[in-house]
C-alpha cells in the first residue's frame, strides 16, 4: 500500500466524521464514528470517544440531555482522550449529536448529524467476506436497489496490519455512510469493499427486525485465523507465532485470476483491523473465513474457539462492559477448495470439523452463542473469481440470518440449521442405521452416496482425513425413513464391522448446487458434515458420541 493513498484516506474520514464548527482542531472524534452512522441500540448503552487537548472539558448534548466528562492522558497518545457511555437508547433516529470541547476558553464543537440507533454488526474474515457485492449473483440489482435502505449504514475499514496494537483505525475505504452504488463499490476494483455477505446478512435483517442496522466490514483475503487472533489467543493455543506462513506463501485466486495473498503475521491483523474498534459496543460479528488454514487445519480446534471468545471478552472490557461479553457469532463453514474436482487432501472436511470444535453443529459446549451457514452445497465451479470464490452469497446471508434470528435474537420456531444425528447404531451384522434430531423430516435429493465407514475395530484409530483404508464408501442398500435413514456396512464385505461413520467428507461434497445427498424436508437446508461412533443396538445410549 502506498503511503500516499493511506494518508488521503485519512484525510477523507477526518474530514467527513462531522460538522466541524472551529478552526483550533484539537477536538476530533475516533475514526469510526461519523455522521450518518448507526451506534448500538438497548438494552446496551452506545460508547463515543475521542481526542482533544488534555483537561478539556467535554459535553456531548443528545435529545437535549448533556453528558460532562474530560479530556485525560492515555498511553497511546499524547493527546487528551476523553470517553462518554449514552443512556440506552431504542431503534430510533435521526439525531444530530453535538460535542463541545472547552479547553481554556478556547471552544471546539463538531456536529454529528443523521444518527441512528439500531444494531451495529462487525463482519470480518478472508476472501469470501471481502468478496463485495457486485460480484455475488444478483449483485448488481441488489446495488441498484440499495437506495432503499436508508436505515442501514455501512462502514468499510482500510487493509492494514500492525506488529502492535493500533487503537484507532488509520483508513477507511468509506466512512459511515447511507448505502448507494459507490458506497457499495460498484464502481471499485473486487474484494475490497463492500461486502456482499455483511451487506445481505443486514438487508435480511433490516426487513425482518424493521428497525436501523450498522454494518461494519473488515476483512483481507487469503489471511489466516492467527492473523485476526490476539496474542493471548496464540499462547493460549500454543501456536509459535514464528510458524505461521508468511505473506508470500499466501495464495488465492483473486477475480483476474491472478494471484494474491493477505499478510500472515501473527495478531497482525488483529492489531490494526479488530483492536481498534473494540471501544465501540456492538451486538455481534459474522465470520467467513478458513480457507487460508487448510495447509494445516489442526490448530483451528483451538484457535476459533479461543479467538471468538477473546473477541468477546476484550470487546466487552474495552466498552466498560457495554458489549454483551458472551455477544452473538455467527460464522460460514467453508464451501470448497479452489481445486474442487481433483484436490485430495481432504483438509476442507477437516478445517470444517474444526470450525464447530468437533461437535459438527453450533451451539456447542464450546461456542455457546454461536450460529453457523452450512455452505457446502453451494459449490461454482464456474465462478470466474475461481471455485474457492461461490457466487452464491445470497444464499449464505439467507442461512446465517436464520442462524441470527434463532440465536441471536432467540426466535422460537425457527429453523436454522439442518438435521444432525442422534446416534449411529448397528441393527444388523452388515446394516448401520442413523438417527436424526427432533424426528425432523430427511430426505434424500439424488443418488450419489455421502457416507463413509472406517473398518478400523477402535474409532480412535479412524484418522480425520483420507480417502482409502481403512475409509470405504457406501455404496448399497440406502433406505430412507421420516428420521432416519440406514445402509448396508461396507466393511462387512471384508469381514469388518465398521467403529466410525462420516458423511459429506470431501473437499466438495455435493454434486452441485443444493445437491447433497440429505437435506431437512421442511426448509430444504443440508445437513452438515458428521462423523459418530457406531453403537451396537443392545448398547444404544441416546447421548451423542463424537469423536475427539
Amino acid at each position: 500500500m502506498l503511503l500516499s493513498g493511506v494518508h488521503i484516506l485519512q484525510l477523507f474520514w477526518l474530514l467527513a466524521c462531522g460538522t466541524i464548527y472551529s478552526s483550533a482542531g484539537s477536538l476530533r472524534l475516533a475514526s469510526y464514528y461519523a455522521s450518518h452512522m448507526v451506534l448500538q441500540m438497548e438494552p446496551h448503552s452506545a460508547v463515543i470517544w475521542g481526542y482533544s487537548g488534555l483537561g478539556a472539558n467535554i459535553t456531548l448534548e443528545l435529545k437535549e440531555k448533556l453528558y460532562q466528562t474530560e479530556a485525560g492522558g492515555a498511553t497511546f497518545t499524547s493527546e487528551g482522550v476523553w470517553k462518554v457511555t449514552l443512556d440506552p437508547q431504542p431503534p430510533s433516529g435521526p439525531f444530530t449529536i453535538q460535542i463541545t470541547s472547552d479547553n481554556q476558553g478556547v471552544q471546539e464543537v463538531i456536529a454529528l448529524e443523521d444518527v441512528l440507533f439500531g444494531d451495529v454488526w462487525v463482519c470480518s474474515g478472508q476472501s469470501n467476506m471481502a468478496f463485495d457485492v457486485k460480484q455475488a449473483f444478483n449483485g448488481s440489482a441488489s446495488i441498484d436497489q440499495s437506495y432503499q435502505y436508508t436505515d442501514i449504514r455501512v462502514l468499510s475499514i482500510y487493509q492494514n496490519d500492525s506488529s502492535v496494537p493500533y487503537y484507532d483505525i488509520p483508513a477507511l475505504y468509506k466512512p459511515w455512510s447511507r448505502p448507494d452504488p459507490d458506497v457499495l463499490g460498484k464502481g471499485e476494483q473486487g474484494f475490497l469493499y463492500f461486502s456482499a455477505l455483511c451487506w445481505f446478512y443486514g438487508v435480511n435483517l433490516y426487513n425482518h427486525l424493521r428497525y436501523p442496522i450498522g454494518l461494519i466490514s473488515s476483512n483481507w483475503g487469503g489471511t489466516p485465523v492467527e492473523a485476526w487472533s490476539s496474542p493471548d489467543v496464540l499462547a493460549k493455543c500454543h501456536v509459535d507465532p514464528h510458524s505461521i506462513l508468511k505473506k508470500e506463501t499466501a495464495i488465492e485466486t483473486d477475480f483476474n485470476k491472478g494471484i494474491f495473498g493477505g499478510p500472515h503475521d501473527p495478531s497482525g491483523l488483529w492489531n490494526a483491523m479488530i483492536h481498534p474498534m473494540i471501544n465501540m459496543t456492538i451486538k455481534g460479528a459474522i465470520w467467513y473465513q478458513g480457507e487460508a488454514n487448510t495447509p494445516s487445519p489442526a490448530s483451528y480446534k483451538c484457535l476459533f474457539p479461543a479467538m471468538i471468545e477473546d473477541w468477546r471478552a476484550k470487546w466487552s472490557e474495552g466498552t466498560g462492559g457495554q458489549t454483551n461479553p458472551s455477544f452473538p457469532f455467527g460464522f460460514v463453514q467453508i464451501c470448497t477448495s479452489e481445486n474442487p474436482l481433483t484436490k485430495p487432501s481432504q483438509n476442507y472436511p477437516v478445517l470444517r470439523w474444526h470450525q464447530t470444535a468437533d461437535n459438527g453443529f453450533v451451539p456447542n459446549p464450546q461456542q455457546d452463542n454461536v450460529f453457523m451457514a452450512v455452505a457446502i452445497d453451494l459449490p461454482d465451479t464456474s465462478s470466474p473469481y475461481g471455485a474457492v470464490h461461490p457466487r452464491y452469497k445470497q444464499d449464505v446471508a439467507n442461512r446465517l440470518t436464520l442462524g441470527a434470528r434463532a440465536v441471536a435474537y432467540g426466535e422460537k420456531g425457527v429453523v436454522y440449521q439442518g438435521p444432525f444425528p442422534t446416534t449411529v447404531i448397528r441393527i444388523a451384522s452388515s446394516d448401520l442405521l442413523i438417527e436424526f434430531d427432533d424426528g425432523k423430516d430427511v430426505l434424500r435429493m439424488n443418488n450419489a452416496s455421502s457416507f463413509d465407514a472406517c473398518c478400523n475395530s477402535s474409532a480412535e484409530d479412524c484418522p480425520l482425513a483420507g480417502l482409502s483404508s481403512p475409509w470405504k464408501p457406501v455404496t448399497s442398500g440406502y433406505e430412507l425413513g421420516r428420521a432416519h435413514i440406514s445402509f448396508q456396512d461396507p466393511c462387512a464385505a471384508i469381514g469388518e464391522r465398521a467403529s466410525v461413520v462420516r458423511y459429506s467428507w470431501r473437499d466438495m461434497p455435493c454434486a452441485g448446487y443444493k445437491k447433497c445427498q440429505l437435506y431437512d424436508a421442511s426448509s430444504n437446508l443440508p445437513v452438515p458434515p458428521f462423523r459418530m461412533v457406531v453403537e451396537d443396538n443392545h448398547l444404544r445410549n441416546p447421548k451423542l458420541k463424537f469423536i475427539p
